[in-house]
């Protein structure tokens, strides 16, 4: 009677640990924020060592861009999605990843002025070339390296906390200009000064190319 109880007792024990351990799966949910905007990312345990991660950001913004002495308003938009393999090298939460961002990043331009401006070295009136109107638009696929601090996976219950730190390779910006609505709009020499702009221009946007990566976020393991 006493070894049947004991068993029962055992089985009990045995039966509460596997539902403990089922209660902590291998997917997550994180949410989190950064230079990147707003994220939404699920993440899929292989083993201690290597983790899938993929998801989608959300980041647009207004900046303006100076050049010599034109002030673009300029419309931001990075949003996108990426996918990632981290490795935890030494099984633990310090992890290691790859992948990259997928999605259009572009920037709109629009610059217009009551005063003369120059345009690629040439002074033009209001009137002549009315407003500028133009876009970057950076590589759709930029790889990602970085590292990081997760606890999704390594922390002993569901919820975890994580951080991360690296560069988004968005590499050289290609940008279009034009003249709109002015009375030199279509004509030649504007035409070639803008030709001269584009070039100013990417020059002032190399920031751009190697765009920092600092996110931090909560999980919810299942």
């Amino acid at each position: 009677m006493r070894l049947s109880s004991k068993l029962i007792a055992l089985a009990l024990l045995t039966g509460g640990l596997n539902a403990a351990a089922s209660a902590e799966g291998d997917f997550a949910i994180t949410g989190g924020i950064g230079t990147l905007g707003g994220t939404v990312e699920g993440q899929f345990q292989l083993n201690d060592y290597f983790q899938l991660r993929a998801g989608a950001n959300y980041l647009a913004f207004d900046e303006d861009i100076d050049v010599d002495d034109i002030t673009y308003d300029g419309d931001v938009d990075f949003s996108g999605f990426g996918a990632f393999v981290d490795v935890h090298p030494l099984g633990n939460s310090f992890f290691i990843t790859g992948g990259a961002y997928a999605g259009g990043k572009d920037i709109d331009l629009v610059a217009s002025s009551t005063v003369p401006i120059e345009i690629g070295g040439v002074v033009f009136t209001p009137a002549e070339y009315g407003q500028l109107e133009g876009d970057v638009s950076f590589e759709d696929v930029a790889p990602f390296l970085g590292l990081g601090f997760d606890t999704t996976f390594t922390g002993s219950g569901n919820w975890g906390f994580n951080v991360m730190a690296g560069a988004a390779l968005f590499g050289s910006g290609d940008v279009t200009l034009e003249s709109v609505g002015g009375t030199f709009s279509n004509d030649p020499v504007l035409q070639a000064q803008l030709a001269q702009e584009v070039q100013e221009i990417e020059d002032e946007i190399e920031d751009y190319e190697l765009w920092p990566v600092v996110q931090v976020g909560l999980s919810y393991r299942f």
